[in-house]
């Protein structure tokens, strides 16, 4: 994966997980921890 697509992707983290945070703090704990372990699991693999 390109830096340029782990940029996008990253920020589309982001942006998820504030949105969510207006709904439901709980939800947003849990978005934020699943898509960094993903996002770890997913480094670790790559490498």
């Amino acid at each position: 994966m390109s830096k340029k697509t782990e940029g996008v992707l990253e920020i589309a983290a982001a942006l998820l997980v504030l949105f969510s945070a207006m709904v439901d703090p709980r939800v947003s704990m849990i978005i934020a921890v699943l898509a960094l372990v993903g996002f770890g699991i997913y480094s670790f693999i790559k490498k």
